[in-house]
């Protein structure tokens, strides 16, 4: 009996599942990551030369374009930046932002200070108010000379 309740209840939710009640559609989605020059792609890849002037990141939008316009956190994980300002080691910056459908929105980082070459993992998000988080994680490395 209990074999038969089992199955019962991986029918109904893949039942569900099958009729959009199950995870709930994305509504943010990457165009494009990597490193960029000038805004364009140079070169799709998550592994970053620590470099300065170098860019990477992503670039994303609402997928709908009829959805309604969210508040958003982009969020800005690195392995920790010795900011000579600062008494500690930065790991985080947050900002905030209103996105909106049908633009698209850069979530970059460029090394312009001698201080954020960091070699290391980096992750860059982003999270809506409703909950939805899109990440994209970069392994920053020194280049051999």
């Amino acid at each position: 009996m209990r074999t038969l309740l089992i199955l019962a209840a991986s029918l109904l939710l893949s039942a569900c599942s099958m009729l959009g009640m199950g995870e709930p559609a994305k509504q943010l989605e990457v165009i494009e990551a990597g490193i960029f020059k000038n805004g364009a792609l140079l070169r799709a890849t998550n592994a970053i030369p620590v470099e300065m002037g170098t860019s990477f990141g992503y670039r994303f939008r609402i997928a709908d374009p009829k959805a309604q316009a969210m508040k958003a956190k982009i969020v800005t994980l690195t392995p920790g930046l010795l900011d000579p300002s600062k008494p500690k080691p930065q790991l985080e910056y947050v900002t905030e932002a209103s996105i909106q459908p049908g633009q698209s929105y850069d979530v970059f980082f460029t090394f312009s200070q001698p201080w954020e070459l960091a070699p290391g993992h980096w992750e860059l998000r982003v999270e809506t108010e409703k909950g939805e988080v899109l990440t994209q994680t970069f392994e920053v490395y020194k280049p051999a000379m």
